[in-house]
């Protein structure tokens, strides 16, 4: 079908290498690819020299648009490019490619791929191509909206086509450059859009070649989830910039978010550290406020009490983007009193501290957890636990019974007026499902119940209490909830969207808000959702017909 296409809208281009265009994707595991072939399927054709050499791009993530690495490979089944590292699975990948001359016109491809499966998560247009598609979801269609030099490209053929092969769909923009395809023609992962633009006008010289034409050919590529697709609408508006690792609390009708890490994961620099210091209604109404920001941190803890945010720690990035990493982790310890919109610089902690917790009981603050970073050091581990009390307007810190643990990436909640420290990283970079109790009564520490699922679930992981309840979950797609007597974790909820390095606060309706962080399938997100603890009932299983028995 993309052949005849071409055969009938092209008739400059007749040869056999015309009918190949360059296809953008991201494989399972997470590495993008460029190959060149007749469609999605076709991925063993040679790469010509010009597109051997293409530069590919990810952009449209909260950062300076990232130069990929791109090496060839030769293998069954795949002849092109592969990425020399995997990607975060959001933004868009772009490339554009001067073929050449050929046959007396200019060719030049432009390649794009949305590797996110959620349409929420593909991103509009930028100012990155001169050929460019935008993608949606509207009722129970797929829509594109075709853009050349920015302005919709009215009236212009569009070809949909998927990995598995078969005849493509065809339509045509209309005057405001969109294309619409039913859902039902749009395969459950990988799909490619292909437009092209004549322009007969166009002449010059391209490598040393005459043309007396232009043609452009746009290939669009995108993975799509029925099921990502399907998610319910978010609680709150999603935050203007996709941030993990950032601090959040929520009080006196507010949700505040401070900080945090944007651009790529792992991607560490002064550049890819949000600025940003924000709040919301928690009923919805109005928009993100921007109010007074101090330093832009990672890894912090934030908590409320009575009516104010305290923010502990954080860690500092130094280096600007793509120079060696100069990390450093900050002993300061602030309270942002939104009575009078301003910041408070409390007394420091005994040591820098960054990927810890932290929670308030009654009027005390509880710190553990996390490690220190200073400059190239590979960080030292925290091996004490702190408290703060919060009355105290000359307080200090005091320093709790040594922890049987030693935790970065971890949650820190509470329970029958014990702290409860939920998972994490260790020490020998191993993933945990420990869970521990302080009593303060006591001062003594208790092993509490195994965390559910996966060890790596408990990366990242996010908790808080409500209504005398321990919630906690992340990256496993549960909520869970401590039982009444603290001896096992039952399921509480389903995340819409799974995600670790996000925060979990009360939306003061008797429900948590799951704020931000990083889904893995998406990356990095802004999207706040709604969990209303409340399980839905197992659907009540049919009895099978005695045939069907009988047969079994």
């Amino acid at each position: 079908m993309i052949r005849q296409l071409l055969v009938l809208t092209l008739l400059a281009c007749v040869a056999p290498a015309c009918a190949h265009f360059p296809w953008l994707y991201v494989n399972d595991d997470a590495y993008p690819r460029l190959f060149f072939g007749e469609g999605l399927s076709d991925r063993d054709y040679h790469l010509p020299e010009s597109v051997e050499g293409a530069e590919i791009h990810q952009s449209a993530i909260d950062a300076p648009a990232k130069l990929l690495t791109m090496e060839g490979l030769e293998e069954e089944g795949f002849f092109g490019l592969e990425g020399e590292d995997p990607i975060e699975p959001r933004g868009r990948l772009t490339t554009t490619i001067v073929y050449g001359s050929y046959h007396g016109s200019k060719l030049t491809y432009y390649a794009q791929h949305f590797p996110a499966e959620a349409p929420q998560a593909w991103p509009a247009a930028g100012d990155d191509a001169k050929f460019q598609a935008t993608l949606g979801v509207a009722g129970d269609e797929l829509v594109a909206t075709i853009l050349w030099d920015g302005e919709p490209a009215a009236a212009t053929g569009v070809t949909l086509s998927n990995e598995v092969g078969g005849e493509g769909v065809s339509t045509k923009t209309d005057a405001e450059g969109i294309a619409r395809f039913p859902l039902d023609k749009v395969h459950d992962g990988l799909n490619g859009l292909m437009v092209m633009k004549v322009d007969k006008n166009d002449r010059g010289e391209v490598n040393g070649k005459d043309y007396t034409s232009a043609t452009h050919i746009l290939t669009a590529t995108f993975h799509f989830s029925e099921e990502a697709a399907s998610k319910t609408a978010a609680a709150l508006p999603a935050l203007p910039e996709a941030v993990t690792s950032f601090g959040a609390a929520s009080t006196d009708g507010w949700l505040y978010v401070y900080s945090g890490h944007i651009g790529q994961a792992h991607d560490h620099s002064r550049d890819n550290l949000s600025k940003h210091f924000r709040r919301i209604r928690l009923d919805g109404e109005g928009d993100w406020e921007e109010l007074p920001a101090g330093p832009p941190l990672q890894g912090m803890a934030m908590v409320p009490h009575g009516g104010k945010v305290y923010r502990i720690g954080g860690l500092d990035a130094r280096n600007p983007s793509g120079e060696e990493e100069d990390m450093h982790s900050v002993d300061r310890f602030s309270c942002y009193d939104p009575a009078a919109g301003e910041w408070a610089e409390l007394t420091p902690l005994p040591k820098p501290r960054s990927s810890h917790n932290a929670v308030v009981i009654d009027d005390t603050l509880y710190v553990a957890g996390g490690w220190r970073l200073s400059g190239d050091s590979e960080g030292d581990w925290e091996v004490g636990a702190l408290a703060y009390d919060l009355t105290d307007e000359q307080g200090e810190w005091v320093m709790l019974p040594e922890p049987p643990f030693k935790c970065r990436a971890l949650a820190v909640g509470q329970v029958d007026g014990l702290v409860a420290v939920l998972c994490g990283l260790t020490d020998e970079t191993g993933m945990s499902k420990a869970v521990h109790f302080y009593d303060p009564a006591t001062r003594a520490w208790s092993a509490g119940p195994e965390f559910p699922g996966k060890s790596f679930h408990g990366f990242g992981l996010a908790a808080w209490n409500v209504d005398g309840v321990l919630y906690a979950g992340g990256m496993g797609g549960t909520l869970y909830k401590l039982n009444e007597d603290r001896s096992e974790w039952v399921e509480a909820d389903k995340f819409e969207t799974k995600r670790f390095f996000h925060q979990l606060v009360p939306d003061g309706q008797g429900g948590l808000l799951a704020v931000a962080g990083a889904s893995p399938s998406t990356g990095h997100t802004g999207n706040i959702e709604r969990l209303d603890l409340v399980m839905p009932e197992p659907a009540a299983e049919e009895e099978p017909a005695e045939a069907t028995v009988a047969a079994e």
